[in-house]
């Protein structure tokens, strides 16, 4: 199937050079535990794609009804000529297409499978297929162009940039472990005013006896610091995890089978964030 799309797309290229492009034919797909008009929509977006590619004179099904009513009306305006063969010969060149390309729109439980294949009229047989699955309509939809492009054999398009997602992603990144940092410093001053002020630990009765202890106001002020320490802290853990997960969910899947996930969950100890790929 591979050296067929290889194939194919040589013989694209052969006709560019002679400055005449491949005729596609492109049929309504067939719509399976899917709304008919979701199908129509979904063989519009085909359509649209292909055509903006511009590797192929593309003929969508609504192209066809227009030629088709067009020649009608000929008919019966009486411009086909006495015996009424010059129309038909017409329509005969105008849909005559090399390539046809079909498929399905289907439900597959909760997920959407789009299905595409092409066929190649001169040699009677199946040029390449393509299938994408997709947990909504509106993902399968974003995989048009993937699908398009494997059905054909034409090249894939240009991936989406990755710069921004990736970008929130390491700053995400860095305020979380900064933020980490700040609390760990701020935990492990309080536990050395602690030790200063009762070290050893607290008596029987729960008073403390520190040694060389400071004036009052210092440790009062120290208190103060170390509370704007920890809402700091949790502040840029905070922040640091929803640039995160912002970046994750930005970030574009190669096809329906690349995802990223990420979530920020609350533990004993404290944040915890946590995702994965599949």
């Amino acid at each position: 199937m591979r050296v067929a799309a290889v194939l194919l797309l040589l013989t694209a290229t052969l006709c560019f050079a002679e400055d005449k492009k491949p005729r596609l034919v492109v049929n309504d797909l067939a719509a399976l535990q899917v709304a008919p008009e979701e199908a129509n929509a979904m063989t519009d977006a085909v359509v649209t794609y292909l055509t903006s590619r511009g590797l192929f004179e593309v003929l969508g099904p609504r192209d066809l009804q227009t030629i088709i009513g067009a020649e009608r009306q000929k008919q019966l305006l009486g411009a086909c000529g006495e015996d009424g063969l010059g129309c038909s010969a017409d329509l005969s060149k105008l849909v005559a297409a090399r390539f046809v390309l079909s498929g399905q729109l289907a439900r597959v439980g909760t997920a959407y499978q789009l299905t595409l294949q092409l066929i190649d009229t001169e040699r009677s047989q199946t040029a390449s297929r393509s299938s994408k699955l997709a947990g909504s309509l509106e993902a399968i939809r974003d995989l048009v162009p993937y699908a398009a492009s494997e059905a054909t054999g034409s090249p894939l398009p240009p991936p989406p940039s990755r710069v921004l997602p990736i970008t929130l992603m390491g700053l995400g990144g860095a305020t979380v472990l900064g933020g980490g940092v700040v609390g760990l410093l701020a935990l492990s001053r309080e536990g050395a005013l602690n030790d200063e002020l009762c070290p050893g630990g607290p008596l029987p009765d729960g008073r403390c006896q520190g040694v060389n202890l400071r004036d009052r106001e210092f440790y009062v002020a120290q208190e103060q610091s170390l509370l704007v320490q920890k809402l700091l802290s949790i502040g840029l853990m905070s922040a640091g995890a929803i640039m995160f997960g912002l970046g994750a969910w930005l970030l574009p899947p190669d096809d329906a089978r690349t995802r990223i996930s990420a979530r920020m969950l609350f533990t004993g100890n404290g944040l915890a964030l946590t995702g994965g790929f599949w």
